[in-house]
């Protein structure tokens, strides 16, 4: 017989910028053995330039499309394979979670208590659930609630049948279209080590605004619209302040967001790599790193200021801001990985291979 009540362990990541990052993200970070892959990860970034607006996104693989090998027993499957499942998507939700699987699905916001589109307007987004309590007939969700913020929430039983069957997705391949199922792999323990080289080959490439799809020849994909890579993200936001100032496009925060949560990641690493014996920065690189995250929040902030007051005198400040900061940046990777080659790794750096 079924459990009235189950939680499943879940943790506030250090990347809450997207969904397709963030959700799996919370599961791992529950568990100290996924986080060798964690933060052997999310180093490298990319941007789509739509003219209008971009987008900036990390550069590693999302359990939403790809293996992530501590997420090795992961499953999707489609609505309409769902909507065969007895008792409708409540029943499907509970019996998941009972056999540890976490559910992300898209749903609509609509009769999502706490959403900014709640009882407003239809939008369907993508929610988790990792927890259900039958003697209350509500489920434990995160999400993007108050202010767009990701946090925890209740949602309702009926509440939750009506937000999944509310909207129609927008095709077969969308990823509206599909259910995921989330569980840690209890064997990747035996098969995945931290990689300090895999972490500053990935920092490099950043460094030099390289293209690390090349390196996953099988999983690159045609991309229509222009790719920018890593630390020209600089550049090309501060292009579109331009554009937005002449009104030939729009600047919203999220990009200045993950760059923040980039460095911050990037720090958490730093400490990461030295608590657990994988590699020692230099005190001097670790005051950079530090300067450089507030740095970027402070960027940040000035989108958010000028989203408040729509002054062009805080875009002005925020060009300015991006300009010293990727000074700042390039800066302290060099130095960081001249350090890494004097201590054993140069055969992994492509660059001070190439000067030697």
């Amino acid at each position: 017989m079924m459990a009235v009540r189950r939680i499943l362990p879940i943790a506030v990541p250090d990347i809450t910028s997207y969904t397709h990052v963030t959700y799996a993200l919370s599961v791992m970070h529950t568990d100290r053995d996924a986080l060798r892959w964690v933060y052997s990860n999310y180093v490298q970034l990319f941007t789509w330039d739509w003219g209008h607006a971009i987008k900036v996104d990390h550069y590693t693989q999302t359990a939403e499309h790809h293996l992530v090998p501590c997420l090795g027993g992961s499953q999707r499957i489609t609505r309409k394979m769902l909507g065969k499942y007895p008792g409708g998507f409540v029943n499907f939700a509970r019996e998941n979670i009972e056999e540890g699987y976490y559910v992300w699905a898209c749903v609509d916001e609509f009769y999502i208590p706490g959403t900014s589109a709640y009882q407003n307007r239809s939008y369907p987004h993508a929610v988790f659930i990792y927890g259900y309590d039958d003697d209350r007939s509500t489920f434990m969700i995160t999400g993007y609630f108050q202010n767009q913020r990701y946090g925890e929430a209740e949602v309702s039983y009926a509440d939750m049948e009506k937000a999944y069957y509310g909207f129609e997705p927008e095709d077969e391949i969308n990823w509206t279209n599909f259910v995921r199922m989330l569980k840690l792999n209890s064997h990747y323990k035996k098969f995945y080590e931290f990689k300090t080289h895999w972490v500053m080959e990935q920092l490099e490439e950043y460094w030099l605004a390289k293209p690390s799809s090349r390196r996953m020849e099988a999983f690159e994909e045609t991309w229509t619209h222009q790719t920018i890579w890593g630390s020209d993200v600089y550049d090309i936001l501060q292009l579109q302040i331009d554009r937005h100032i002449a009104k030939q496009g729009i600047v919203d925060h999220r990009p200045f967001y993950v760059l923040w949560e980039h460095k911050r990641m990037m720090n958490r690493r730093i400490a990461y790599m030295e608590e657990n014996g994988f590699y020692e920065v230099s005190d001097r690189s670790k005051e950079e790193w530090r300067k450089i995250e507030q740095s970027a929040l402070q960027a940040r902030n000035l989108e958010l200021k000028y989203l408040m007051s729509f002054n062009n005198r805080f875009l002005e400040q925020l060009k300015e801001r991006l300009a010293a900061l990727k000074q700042e940046e390039s800066n302290a990777i060099e130095r960081m990985l001249e350090d890494y080659a004097r201590s054993g790794g140069k055969k992994h750096l492509h660059i001070l291979k190439e000067e030697a």
